[in-house]
Formats: C-alpha cells, structure tokens, sequence
C-alpha cells in the first residue's frame, strides 16, 4: 500500500502557515490544510502528476496549492 510522508523540514513550513493563518484567517488556513491533504491523497494514486524540478533536485517535482508549491519525490 503506497502512502505519503511529511518531511520534517515540510512539517516545519506548514506549521508556520498554520500559525500565520491562525491570527490571519482561521477559515481559510483551515481550507489550505485539507487541500493540501487531498493533494497529498492524490500524489499517493498518481505520483507523476506534478511538474519535475530536476534542476533543483534529481527525481524532484511539485504541484501548486495557492501560491505554493507541494514539492515531493516518490521512493520505492
């Protein structure tokens, strides 16, 4: 069964968005968090869906979430 892993520095720049929208706009911070779930969901069925970045990192790619980008690579 495939599955997704937050990385540790990931967990870290989602936690500042939290913390930003929880002052700002708890809704929309809320919203931004359950896309970015489905997405990852989504990378789990269909892991070349994103954009490849290979001139950053080898094997690296990325889709967009309002103004930001998932980056992620797949492992075996």
């Amino acid at each position: 069964m495939s599955k997704y892993i937050i990385s540790l520095p990931a967990s870290r720049d989602l936690q500042q968005i939290a913390e930003y929208f929880a002052t700002e706009n708890v809704e929309a911070g809320e919203r931004l968090l359950q896309e970015f779930n489905r997405k990852c969901r989504q990378l789990v069925s269909f892991p070349k869906m994103g954009k490849q970045y290979e001139d950053l990192r080898p094997g690296l790619r990325g889709i967009p979430l309002d103004g930001y980008i998932i980056f992620y690579q797949t492992i075996e």
